[in-house]
């Protein structure tokens, strides 16, 4: 897809279907949208882009009375996606506290006190009911600007305590190299463990020896 195709691209409740007729006099591009609500119109590539069109005028309307509990979207992936993250940063019982909330991880007050912010940024970066939202820098909180939305293969490679180990020249991440190959991770993830705690080197060889015979020097090969 050409990087000026919107087509498929998501802006706030707006779909984008295809490309418009082009209208005269405009020095823009216009491009067919549907609305969440239904609504079908033809909008300005600027607007799109720029942000300054997010609907039809229903979300503005429900965003003006302040009654976000009438976003219809409380059953969704997304919205459970929005709560667990609230939950892990703001509530220090959580199960996962000590990954987050202890550690000073927060969400942006953008998203913490609105879903639908939350919402229409998500699907205008991206958003599918296939992908987990990912911070970029796992020092920092969820916000616009440290947020993306990733595979969870690509999600476990950007967690701190990945074990990284080098294999054909690369940086892999042990779990993902593991299934790359298709060797037994948790005999990998023991031998490695063995190892550090005996604080003796970890070598690709030893990692991925044949399971029969630890002692045989082999790199494991597809």
């Amino acid at each position: 897809m050409k990087s000026n195709d919107l087509t498929g691209m998501k802006f706030g409740y707006w779909t984008v279907l295809e490309k418009d007729k082009p209208h005269e006099g405009a020095r823009n591009s216009y491009w067919v949208c549907k609305c969440r609500c239904g609504t079908v119109r033809s909008v300005s590539r600027f607007s799109l882009v720029g942000g300054s069109s997010q609907s039809c005028g229903c979300w503005e309307g429900i965003h003006r009375k302040g009654i976000n509990k009438t976003h219809g979207m409380s059953k969704t992936r997304l919205y459970n996606t929005w709560l667990s993250m609230r939950k892990r940063c703001n509530n220090p019982n959580d199960k996962y506290a000590n990954s987050y909330y202890n550690k000073g991880i927060r969400v942006c007050d953008e998203w913490n006190n609105d879903f639908v912010a939350f919402m229409n940024w998500a699907y205008a970066n991206g958003y599918t009911d296939e992908l987990t939202i990912d911070r970029i820098d796992n020092d920092k909180g969820y916000s616009p600007d440290n947020c993306r939305w990733t595979t969870s293969d690509a999600q476990q490679r950007n967690k701190t305590n990945n074990i990284m180990v080098e294999y054909d020249n690369k940086q892999w991440c042990l779990k993902t190299l593991c299934k790359e190959i298709g060797f037994p991770y948790k005999t990998a993830h023991r031998r490695y463990t063995r190892r550090k705690r005996a604080n003796k080197p970890v070598t690709t060889e030893y990692l991925f020896a044949p399971i029969h015979d630890e002692k045989i020097p082999y790199v494991y090969r597809k």
